[in-house]
């Protein structure tokens, strides 16, 4: 070999070598930057989280007097998130980022889970036509016209308060509606005794509504084998509770129980 081929060997050597160095720093930097990379997005998902709990612990002490009302939230959240809702409480709760939503439901050990659902009424409405048509089939339907009573009661009526509070009111309906479910008899018919005793057809329309959502809300509950299957989901209590003051309430309260209802059926369905 001459000396030319000797120089254009060392040439190529030096060259080999300073890519392979070259590649090795890059490789190792690479590295580096993969792992600052890690530790970055690691510190970004803590200061998340972090910032979900502060915010769900935010909103449950600020609240926390009406804490038995936060299912009634998070049906508000499914039911339409972008209603303007007369209490603010649901209108905070419709604020916060699903995950949010869904800590301070974990938090209060509730089973709930907010999750969009376009269909949240038509879902309720349908469950609520099966129990009136499995118990009850020879009765009154008064859930016509997709349910026009029970929708009114947030469309027309939402931020009004509710008619009638009297304790009378509430009693008599549940004891009818306690007692038809209790006879098991299919020719029963419990609505239309409620329909004429709380002259469904000639009061106010506020009225009806109200009769309305007490009895949709009331089938839900009574139509349950084991009532106490819908405590982990967090009964909110009576229609014509201290905490129930507008129609908006009372609307939320039938469709948190109608969703319970179907929920504990799909569970009980599951295990079969």
């Amino acid at each position: 070999m001459d000396v030319s081929d000797w120089i254009s060997l060392i040439g190529a050597l030096a060259s080999l070598v300073l890519t392979i160095v070259i590649a090795v720093v890059q490789y190792k930097q690479s590295k580096k930057i993969a792992s600052m990379e890690r530790a970055w997005d690691e510190r970004d998902e803590r200061r998340r989280v972090q910032e979900v709990k502060a915010s769900a612990v935010s909103f449950i002490s600020r609240y926390y007097v009406d804490r038995e009302l936060i299912p009634l939230c998070a049906i508000a959240a499914m039911y339409n998130p972008l209603l303007y809702y007369s209490r603010q409480m649901y209108r905070d709760f419709c604020c916060l980022t699903e995950e949010t939503q869904n800590t301070v439901l974990k938090y209060l050990q509730l089973d709930l889970v907010v999750h969009e659902d376009d269909l949240f009424y038509d879902h309720c409405l349908s469950v609520l036509r099966s129990i009136a048509r499995d118990h009850f089939p020879k009765d009154r339907d008064i859930f016509y016209d997709n349910g026009k009573y029970l929708f009114y009661t947030i469309d027309h009526h939402s931020s009004e308060v509710i008619p009638h509070k009297q304790f009378e009111y509430g009693n008599y309906l549940t004891d009818v509606l306690v007692a038809a479910f209790r006879e098991e008899d299919k020719k029963t018919c419990p609505v239309h005794q409620l329909y004429v005793e709380y002259n469904f057809s000639g009061c106010p329309e506020i009225e009806a509504c109200q009769l309305a959502s007490m009895i949709a809300g009331y089938l839900a509950l009574y139509a349950l084998k084991d009532s106490s299957a819908a405590n982990r989901y967090g009964m909110p209590g009576d229609a014509l509770s201290d905490k129930m003051h507008s129609m908006e309430d009372l609307f939320l309260w039938a469709m948190f129980y109608l969703y319970a209802y179907s929920k504990v059926e799909e569970a009980e369905n599951e295990q079969d």
